[in-house]
């Protein structure tokens, strides 16, 4: 339906490293129930888009909007906390662990949190 609100609206991004442009005015819009799909060539700034929805990047300009409203993410924990993560490729895979156990890397049941130590409530079987 139209008149719904996006779940997730990025309007008129734009990133620079340096000198090199790797987005100008992109939008993207994902309506609830939706997937989608990013297809291009390589820089074309598929995973640069994603790294700025995730928080990992911060956009030089634009806007994010999360169900309607505004959000900015200044590190991956913030995006987190709204319920936006990303599974990076293979470099960053666990190869030992299993697709939902990489999924869920770092998020994992505790039985202990002593700030940056935590004891994780089972064995990892490795």
């Amino acid at each position: 339906m139209p008149d719904e609100v996006p779940i997730i609206e990025m309007r008129d991004i734009v990133k620079n490293f340096g000198a090199v442009q790797a987005l100008c005015g992109v939008d993207l819009i994902l309506q609830r129930n939706e997937v989608l799909g990013l297809v291009g060539d390589n820089a074309a700034g598929k995973s640069t888009l994603m790294k700025i929805l995730s928080g990992a990047y911060i956009a030089d300009a634009g806007h994010i909007y999360l169900e309607g409203q505004k959000a900015h993410f200044s590190n991956p924990l913030e995006a987190r906390r709204l319920g936006i993560e990303m599974v990076y490729q293979d470099f960053a895979l666990a190869n030992n662990l299993d697709v939902a156990s990489n999924v869920f890397l770092g998020r994992e049941i505790v039985r202990l949190n002593l700030g940056l130590l935590k004891v994780m409530n089972k064995p990892i079987a490795l």
